[in-house]
């Protein structure tokens, strides 16, 4: 059986856990599963199919704008201005010194939103080019790239969920170690095979 779309991940996973009695569970396992995978304290998966870019625009004198649907982590913020692209720099929260007036903002920070460090004078294009989660697994969306490139993190994931169910400790750590084995697995060779693409010219560290 190949491990290649939802029903067989669901048959797999009472499969390799000899449970025959938690059909019931198996799409709370998944969504454990995809929860720990994206955003686990030890690693988190990010691969090139996760990659988008949305164009939006600032509002002008609006310090802030929304995060993009199902946004995870950004690779690169661009503005455009006067048909030029900048890379606007990431600061923490704490790093973040908030400017008075109105310009081209020259810093973001990240909370529930995006926040800049002026107010846009004008409502300047923007390129955010970041990793965001796919659609959950379910009867609807049968498949996804990680599962199809990589199915042993979608595997070991939910083994582990379903160890904990089970309050089983020593599987559960088991497993929980090949998942993570699987996740890092699946980023070196994801950033291994990343060649070839040729680098846009941009402007950074600069306030434009």
């Amino acid at each position: 059986m190949a491990l290649n779309n939802y029903a067989n991940l669901k048959q797999a996973v009472e499969d390799w856990g000899h449970r025959g009695d938690v059909s019931a569970y198996l799409d709370d396992f998944i969504a454990v599963c995809e929860t720990e995978m994206y955003t686990g304290t030890n690693v988190q998966i990010r691969v090139r199919s996760m990659v988008t870019t949305e164009t939006s625009a600032m509002s002008a004198s609006v310090q802030y704008q929304a995060l993009p649907t199902d946004y995870l982590e950004t690779k690169r913020f661009d503005v455009t201005v006067s048909d030029e692209k900048y890379t606007i720099d990431y600061r923490t929260p704490t790093q973040m010194e908030l400017r008075s007036g109105t310009s081209v903002p020259a810093y973001y920070t990240i909370t529930s939103q995006i926040e800049y460090d002026i107010q846009p004078d004008q409502a300047y294009v923007t390129n955010i080019i970041h990793y965001a989660r796919l659609t959950t697994l379910d009867s609807t969306n049968t498949t996804n790239s990680i599962l199809t490139d990589y199915p042993t993190v979608y595997l070991y994931g939910c083994l582990w969920a379903l160890s904990q169910y089970a309050n089983n400790d020593e599987d559960e750590a088991k497993y929980y170690q090949k998942f993570i084995a699987a996740i890092s697995g699946a980023n070196m060779a994801d950033s291994n095979g990343d060649y070839g693409v040729a680098s846009q010219k941009v402007r950074r560290g600069r306030n434009p």
